[in-house]
């Protein structure tokens, strides 16, 4: 049940001491098995019970002295409690618009306020602990999700418990770690996705590590530094190392959440250096009635330092739009659109392509999550290809999913497979390529 609507109605009832609406016709004869049950439980000490039933008693005989009379003397104790219960029932549902609207200090404040029913212990350490993880207080995190993944609501247990995996893996300082070997049917391809030879399959290991800087947690600059490397077995000539930056800035409001953000890549082929490139990406997302939509731009400036590929120095422009739903809870769908631009040395490189996507992310229980895409982009070449003696239009489909498993708190398992099939109207330019392989992830939030 969402929590919100859970506070709501615990604000819409009347308390066991509030007025008694009477039926609409007096009935004394049903009334009397309530006054049993009511001076049975009044005479074993259980109050709840007792003014539940003498409620029942005034609705059906609403001139019943002696439950008149028991009502007013049990709630002479329970007024304090039950004013107290309602105040803390009160901020809670305040926290909440207060969170909604992005006023997160006094949102903090008055879940704190709720902690104090223990009813709502549940709730308002799940909606601390979100705000915990915001400001990157990991930790902190991770004690209020703890008390929420207790909840007898099982939605919120469950939440409580994804997000107290993600606090464990994050902060204001992070490190990640990515160990894997794969399958790839097709190692020789152009840096635009071109066949370049007949195609060769070949076994790759692959690792990266990665640092992450927050700061002030979710919100505002962040750095990340990171290098990769990845090796044949049978062609050490296509073995890639390579090294990256990026300086951010995040805005998380209470509707817009978007990021700003610079990169440099260096990689190196084969022990050779191959390419620098300068990148500056920004993306939004944002809530449109069921239906939140993102939308991302990134400009790249590409210099390969390998003679063989100089032609494709340029700048390469990327724009994607999407539009995800969730049906479920566990289940999120999404579709959109892409597009590219090349913008070559070689003019006969340069193309613009754009496409459908769409994708699905599912988990499948606690820990255990697919995630999958299809896509098809379609490609037109600037200039005419004099050694191909054509202009070429080419045509790429595209799928993949992964099976992601947390195995441990700081440790997770990752299987995937790939597929892309490329035609082209020069019959030698077409080929599909298959991937498939597993990787161990560690990611820990250091502080």
């Amino acid at each position: 049940m969402n929590p919100g609507l859970l506070v709501a109605a615990l604000l819409a009832e009347p308390g066991l001491c509030g007025p008694v609406t009477p039926l609409a016709s007096p009935d004394p004869a049903a009334a009397a098995p309530y006054v049993e049950v009511a001076e049975a439980e009044q005479a074993a000490g259980d109050t709840e019970t007792a003014l539940i039933a003498w409620r029942e008693v005034l609705r059906r005989e609403p001139r019943h002295a002696r439950a008149r009379a028991a009502l007013k003397k049990l709630c002479q104790g329970n007024t304090a409690a039950e004013a107290e219960a309602e105040a803390a029932a009160a901020s809670l549902l305040s926290g909440l618009s207060l969170l909604e609207r992005g006023e997160d200090v006094a949102a903090a404040a008055a879940f704190r306020e709720a902690l104090t029913e223990q009813e709502l212990v549940d709730t308002a350490s799940f909606f601390l602990g979100v705000l915990a993880l915001r400001e990157g207080r990991a930790d902190d995190a991770g004690t209020f999700f703890d008390a929420a993944a207790t909840s007898s609501d099982e939605g919120l247990a469950r939440r409580a418990g994804a997000l107290r995996l993600r606090a464990a893996r994050e902060g204001r300082v992070s490190l990640t770690g990515r160990l894997g070997g794969e399958y790839d049917s097709n190692v020789d391809l152009a840096p635009d996705g071109t066949r370049r030879q007949g195609g060769s399959g070949d076994g790759v290991s692959t690792a990266l590590a990665e640092l992450s800087v927050r700061p002030w947690g979710q919100r505002g600059p962040y750095a990340r530094v990171s290098g990769n490397y990845r090796g044949h077995l049978r062609f050490p000539g296509f073995d890639l190392a390579g090294a990256g930056g990026a300086l951010g800035w995040a805005h998380l409001g209470p509707v817009l959440q978007g990021t700003v953000e610079y990169g440099l890549d260096y990689l190196a082929l084969g022990g050779t250096p191959y390419l620098l490139a300068h990148r500056l990406r920004g993306a939004a997302r944002v809530p449109v009635g069921p239906v939140v939509m993102e939308g991302s731009a990134a400009v790249r400036r590409e210099d390969f330092l390998v003679t063989a590929f100089e032609g494709y120095s340029g700048w390469r422009g990327m724009a994607r739009l999407d539009a995800e739903w969730s049906p479920t809870e566990s289940l999120t769908l999404s579709a959109g659109w892409s597009g590219g631009v090349l913008r070559a040395y070689d003019l006969a490189l340069g193309f613009f392509e754009h496409g459908p996507r769409a994708g699905l992310s599912l988990d499948l229980n606690p820990g255990l999550r697919v995630l999958g895409e299809v896509g098809y982009s379609l490609r037109g070449y600037q200039n005419f290809d004099n050694p191909l003696g054509a202009r070429r239009e080419d045509g790429y489909l595209d799928a993949s999913a992964v099976l992601e498993w947390d195995v441990a708190r700081h440790w997770s398992m990752q299987a995937s497979v790939g597929w892309r099939g490329a035609s082209s109207n020069v019959p030698e330019l077409a080929y599909g390529r298959f991937t498939g392989g597993l990787a161990l992830v560690w990611s820990r939030g250091l502080f």
